[in-house]
């Protein structure tokens, strides 16, 4: 695992990231520097860190057994464990720890879910990891043509990385009502990826099907072969966890690169 001091000196902070609840939809921010929808994600990572990935929270509107949203930080987490370094190893990388791992932290805190920086910076120390990756669900709609949403934030450590991202948005209308700079400096947000796939749009279609091309191995004799993952809605999830990943890793890598 880094330490802490080598992951600092990687990108002069360490990442951290509590639940959200109330962005607009669509990518915030510069949206240049999110994965392209006409290709698979690049899973380079800018650097080593270890991450976890805590249970998403619902906030579709829709009801989502429990089961259903770990599986989604899951492929979250099999999605990190692909990405590979700047020298192209796997050991340069971010890896994340099974989510198990993350919940027997908060049972041992006392948490049934992440609310709050302190909170979440609290997990990050138990476990412990380099960071932690925490997200809420907006869209959940598994039918042919299946449609996903998700806020997803990246946060970190020292005040410099603190002033890339507006901390108040921490915090939606069921967030905590505390003042997001009341809580510890040591972890502050970093980074936002709002993901909005709704298998409608075109563009997602055709980023469905260059991934099943990739995984042909998965799709069988399907034709054409993004088919079979718009009718399994796990499968497609499977393309989003992609996705969500090669846009945070897209996201930070800009970060680290303008702002080093």
């Amino acid at each position: 695992m880094t330490t802490a001091r080598s992951f600092a000196n990687s990108v002069r902070g360490r990442f951290l990231v509590p639940v959200l609840a109330g962005l607009p939809v669509g990518l915030t921010g510069c949206d240049t520097t999110g994965p392209s929808l006409s290709s698979v994600p690049a899973t380079v990572a800018p650097y080593a860190a270890v991450l976890a990935v805590a249970p998403f929270s619902n906030e579709s509107g829709v009801s989502i057994d429990a089961a259903d949203r770990l599986a989604i930080s899951d492929k979250l987490v099999s999605g990190i464990n692909q990405t590979i370094g700047p020298d192209g190893s796997m050991e340069g990388g971010w890896r994340a720890v099974p989510v198990d791992r993350t919940l027997a932290a908060m049972q041992q805190l006392g948490l049934e879910s992440i609310r709050t920086e302190a909170e979440a910076f609290a997990v990050m120390e138990t476990i412990p990891v380099d960071g932690i990756i925490l997200g809420s669900i907006t869209d959940w709609s598994p039918y042919d043509p299946p449609s996903f949403g998700a806020n997803l934030l990246l946060f970190g450590r020292g005040d410099r990385l603190e002033a890339a991202f507006d901390a108040k948005r921490l915090y939606g209308s069921t967030g905590d009502a505390s003042n997001p700079g009341s809580g510890p400096r040591e972890a502050s947000a970093v980074l936002d990826l709002v993901v909005e796939l709704d298998a409608v749009n075109h563009s997602v279609r055709q980023a469905v099907r260059t991934y099943a091309e990739s995984h042909s191995d998965i799709t069988g004799g399907f034709d054409p072969p993004e088919r079979y993952y718009l009718m399994v809605f796990d499968r497609y999830l499977d393309f989003v966890a992609d996705w969500a990943v090669g846009g945070l890793v897209s996201r930070e890598r800009y970060r680290a690169r303008t702002e080093g």
